[in-house]
């Protein structure tokens, strides 16, 4: 009799862990499918799996997103920046058409086969596509740890994507987009619906980057004949499998404008201070830790920055700094979540959820287990995606 009941609680607690085992594998919920391409939720978040070539891609986004696409596009571009704003549908046109031009042809495939399931035409893709193009830049804020500063625990990335107070809503489209291209290296970028670029993205072999704005330090210097960072950057994680290859692809590529991209794989971060006219890398502020906001932190620019520049880059590099330190040698995910959800005025990088300027979307990432965390403050708490069961081998 013992040994049935040992053997029943046995099976009970076998049975409960192949429960929870399969529940966390099952964690983001399958929505639908079209074509290749299926649509999965993680919380409130979207993740969409797409797979072929770049026009089949597209379709499979276009058709999955529909009513995404056309909602954002509605509330967006026509009742914000159309009707509310004055800014007219043809200049808005003249933007992203021009916009489009410089892309790639294979990314240009994606926004034609989007137009051909999603009820949108090419031209209001591009109008959608140019979103964050007809505001003005913001701050946004970088921590790696690795090393010393994780312990035990991997390399861990975290990052604040800020902008206006119109775009906390334009979030609650957030979409983390799964490329697995027949031809390139599956890939991951998350962004509003519709947009099809890099600020944030890593690819199959954990390369992880993300986009700040450099302006303080760079200012306004802008080039309409280059190709703009965010496709370049979107075509290097389409590319390139390793930190090598993509500290390569900066030495070759010039700028549109002045950015700061931090870059990480599984064993280290680099911040890539990026003007129109040269770029610096820093490998680190201390050994495993590195921040970035908005300004040119490497002292060879023999640059003196003051906060009084925009965005409060200085503080929120100095609060990031402070608390990387503080948690040495413990940063994990959960400790992670701690640090970027601390508030600006509590010794954090985080906006407040009030006033005109507000942190749209938080990312932590830990490229040696492709995993991702996203949160949209006031709309969906921290949801796990792990993204290696949507890349194809």
């Amino acid at each position: 009799m013992r040994k049935l009941i040992k053997k029943f609680v046995v099976t009970i607690i076998f049975t409960c862990s192949l429960t929870l085992f399969f529940a966390e594998l099952k964690a983001e919920k399958c929505i639908a499918e079209f074509e290749s391409g299926e649509l999965f939720r993680s919380g409130k978040v979207n993740v969409l799996s797409l797979h072929g070539n770049y026009h089949q891609m597209g379709r499979q986004y276009g058709f999955l997103l529909k009513e995404e696409l056309q909602d954002l596009y509605q509330s967006a571009i026509v009742e914000y920046f159309q009707e509310t704003k004055s800014v007219s549908s043809e200049l808005m046109i003249e933007m992203a058409m021009s916009f489009y031009e410089l892309y790639p042809q294979r990314f240009k495939e994606i926004f034609l086969g989007m137009a051909e399931t999603s009820g949108l035409t090419l031209e209001e893709h591009m109008m959608l596509n140019s979103l964050e193009r007809y505001g003005s830049l913001s701050g946004c804020s970088g921590i790696i740890a690795w090393d010393d500063y994780a312990g035990v625990n991997p390399l861990i990335i975290g990052r604040n994507y800020d902008w206006f107070d119109k775009y906390t809503e334009f979030a609650q489209t957030l979409t983390v987009t799964v490329f697995n291209p027949d031809s390139g290296i599956s890939n991951a970028i998350v962004t509003f619906a519709g947009i099809i670029y890099l600020t944030t993205g890593m690819n199959e072999d954990g390369i992880f980057m993300e986009l700040n704005n450099g302006l303080p330090s760079g200012g306004t210097l802008s080039y309409h004949n280059r190709i703009p960072a965010i496709v370049s950057l979107f075509s290097f994680l389409n590319d390139y499998s390793s930190i090598e290859q993509i500290d390569a692809a900066f030495n070759t590529t010039r700028n549109n404008f002045a950015f700061i991209i931090n870059v990480a794989d599984k064993k280290q971060g680099r911040s890539y201070e990026w003007a129109p006219f040269e770029h610096r890398r820093r490998n680190g502020d201390n050994d495993g830790l590195l921040v970035a906001t908005n300004h040119f932190a490497d002292p060879s620019w023999g640059i003196i920055l003051q906060d009084t520049a925009g965005f409060k880059t200085e503080s929120r590099r100095e609060n990031l700094l402070l608390l990387g330190e503080k948690n040495k040698g413990k940063i994990d995910t959960e400790v992670m979540k701690i640090i970027m959800d601390t508030p600006l005025e509590e010794g954090g990088a985080t906006w407040p959820d009030s006033g005109s300027i507000r942190t749209v979307y938080q990312i932590i990432t830990i490229p040696e287990l492709l995993q991702i965390w996203v949160k949209v403050p006031g709309y969906q708490n921290w949801t796990k995606v792990d993204l290696d069961k949507y890349f194809t081998e």
